[in-house]
């Protein structure tokens, strides 16, 4: 461009647009060229444009291909990746930025930085380090959260801002490092062990914003991911860049796309604390409505059992004393035969023996009757009988001992499952129309409820309502 297209004799006062049209026609001149170089901040926006640096050493040309060109593409390339670009130079006269519209994309390998960190992805997989058996559960409730970032960057603000919006009491401790060039792995490093140390946080956030693929190196250090995998405390990774992992991704025990979305992973809001806490009460409320059913189901099975064992019992002595009256009279009939057959063979034996034989005779009869005399079984089935009845009435005392205990047992708990208790320790129960009143969203001022006590209740008019906090 000659100088005198620039300042006329007439001292010619451009302005902005002017000059912007000026230098746009002068680099559009240049025409179509093909350009080759290493892909950096590579990104497809929403409206299907792709956008990409080409780097070369620290010269830098912003790349664009538009949308009605991605359609041919396979696959886009990532930062790290040696691309040849074919396209026109020209401005964006917006900002006076110059740059390459692109027709076409040839990839020609992966770039040395991205190389090397393939390599070390590889080898610290083979290691073992991205296993999920490695990976720590986060603490549910962290009441101090450890930030390893920049003191200066949007990373730390974005957190602080979101974990105070989504719960107010909890500490951040910041560990302020350098997250790009030279230093900065070594300063991330220290950071991690540093809390390792103090022991004082329940989790580590180690993160940065977005940034391209050369500023995300400190984060694909092997120094970084062998500090992350040696951390006891949990370490969520937050490097604001979704267009690819880097290393300290995979290690850390857990990936957030952003600072932002780290912290909400690792903070939970009163409004979900609040729905956890509900759903737990519920889930309490109904097993102890089922463990009371269940509890009432048996009493009332142990009454009807203890019902049908007093029958079987009185029927059991019933029998009894009528099979016992029953031998007792068979066994007053067969001595009564034996009797009159005794006195019968007596007075036989005397009619037909002489006297003194007739006496050895009769004492030998009186031995043998005796010893067939249904007396003695008589004494024996007694001393049965009067076991057996032993048994029975200590067996039905263990029975009823049992029963009564059961039953002892599950009153108490029912003393303690009834409201009445809680009523008895001093609450009360509001009632609205016949129904219990769990809100003040289900009431207003000037409504009037009842209110139940331990001992009666009362009417009352309501004056003025709040909400208690959650905690």
């Amino acid at each position: 461009m000659e100088e005198k297209h620039l300042f006329l004799e007439e001292q010619q006062v451009y302005t902005v647009k002017q000059l912007s049209l000026l230098i746009k026609g002068e680099i559009e001149k240049i025409g179509y060229v093909f350009v080759r170089g290493e892909v950096s901040n590579a990104h497809l926006s929403h409206s299907g444009h792709f956008y990409f640096d080409l780097r070369e050493e620290n010269y830098t040309i912003a790349v664009v291909l538009f949308k009605s060109r991605t359609k041919s593409m396979l696959r886009f390339p990532k930062d790290g990746e040696k691309v040849e670009v074919g396209g026109r130079v020209t401005t964006y006269e917006g900002k006076s930025q110059y740059q390459i519209i692109a027709d076409v994309v040839i990839q020609r390998g992966i770039g040395e930085l991205r190389e090397a960190v393939e390599r070390l992805k590889r080898k610290l997989m083979a290691e073992g380090l991205f296993e999920p058996e490695h990976k720590k559960p986060l603490p549910l409730l962290p009441r101090r959260i450890g930030v390893v970032t920049s003191p200066h960057g949007a990373a730390i603000m974005d957190i602080i801002r979101t974990i105070r919006r989504r719960n107010s009491s909890v500490h951040i401790i910041l560990y302020p490092v350098r997250v790009q060039g030279e230093g900065a792995e070594e300063d991330i490093v220290r950071g991690i062990e540093a809390f390792n140390r103090w022991g004082g946080v329940d989790v580590i956030i180690v993160g940065r914003g977005g940034g391209s693929f050369e500023d995300l190196m400190a984060f694909n250090s092997e120094k970084v991911a062998r500090a992350i995998f040696a951390s006891k405390i949990p370490v969520i990774s937050a490097v604001g860049h979704e267009v690819d992992f880097t290393i300290a991704d995979f290690v850390a025990d857990l990936r957030a796309a952003t600072p932002t979305a780290a912290a909400e992973l690792v903070i939970k809001s009163r409004e979900e604390l609040r729905e956890k806490l509900l759903s737990l009460e519920k889930t309490l409320s109904s097993s102890l409505e089922g463990l009371l059913n269940r509890r009432t189901r048996q009493l009332l099975e142990l009454e009807r059992a203890l019902r049908r064992n007093e029958v079987f019992f009185y029927n059991t002595f019933r029998d009894f004393d009528r099979i016992y009256e029953r031998l007792l009279a068979s066994l007053g009939k067969f001595v009564e035969a034996k009797r009159r057959r005794l006195s019968s063979l007596a007075m036989r034996i005397l009619k037909t023996s002489p006297v003194a034989g007739a006496e050895k005779k009769v004492r030998n009869l009186k031995e043998k009757l005796l010893r067939l005399s249904p007396f003695g079984r008589i004494k024996v089935f007694g001393e049965k009988l009067e076991a057996l009845s032993l048994r029975l009435n200590k067996g039905m005392e263990r029975k009823v001992l049992q029963t009564k205990n059961s039953l002892d047992g599950l009153e108490k708990n029912l003393r303690i499952l009834s409201p009445y208790a809680v009523l008895e320790r001093g609450y009360s129960i509001v009632m609205k129309d016949g129904k219990v009143v769990k809100d003040v969203a289900e009431i207003k001022r000037g409504q009037k409820v009842k209110v139940r006590l331990h001992r009666g209740g009362f009417l009352s008019r309501i004056e003025d309502l709040w909400s208690l906090p959650l905690d």
